[in-house]
């Protein structure tokens, strides 16, 4: 198994990437003390920024925490796996970061968006030669691409088409 595809014109030799605790598992395997990390490649990230306060939008999905303003721009903060279930976000703590991820995908207006991440994620530099374990039997959740293990850590890597598709339900804000 390799993840040498994304977004690269030839082979690389490493791929820099976070993982980012976004709280409540989403399937039966998670790592220790019940998290799920997502596996997020560093094209994608913009920055990771402290908590700071957002404000509610009642036309957004309830998925959408609300608006922050970053870099003078106002972009959805979502809760990743509230948007998995299709519940409502859910409060987060003091010790919350939030992960601005470059949009990947066109076909809706936001260039930008954020997720939640409890605590500070860490990054994860997988090598070409690297022991990367699919985990095929673990069932994928929503908008998931695949399982996956890496020198002991459970990882799952978003479908970013999929993500991106629900940031449609989004009206931006004016």
């Amino acid at each position: 198994m390799s993840l040498f595809f994304l977004d690269q014109k030839g082979p690389v030799a490493k791929i820099d990437c976070l993982a980012v605790n976004i709280g409540s598992p989403t399937t039966s395997q998670s790592n220790a003390g019940g998290k799920t990390d997502l596996l997020v490649p560093m094209s994608a990230v913009a920055e990771i920024i402290l908590n700071q306060e957002s404000t509610a939008d009642e036309q957004s999905p309830a998925w959408m925490l609300g608006w922050i303003n970053w870099r003078n721009l106002d972009i959805p903060l979502i809760d990743f796996s509230a948007l998995q279930s299709d519940n409502s976000g859910k409060d987060f703590a003091e010790s919350t970061r939030i992960v601005v991820l470059n949009s990947l995908v066109e076909g809706h207006e936001h260039r930008y968006y954020a997720i939640v991440s409890q605590g500070f994620p860490h990054t994860v530099r997988i090598e070409q030669d690297s022991a990367l374990a699919a985990q095929e039997e673990l069932e994928t959740s929503p908008l998931i691409s695949i399982n996956l293990e890496y020198e002991g850590q459970y990882l799952q890597l978003p479908d970013f088409q999929q993500v991106e598709n629900h940031l449609r339900e989004i009206v931006a804000k004016k």
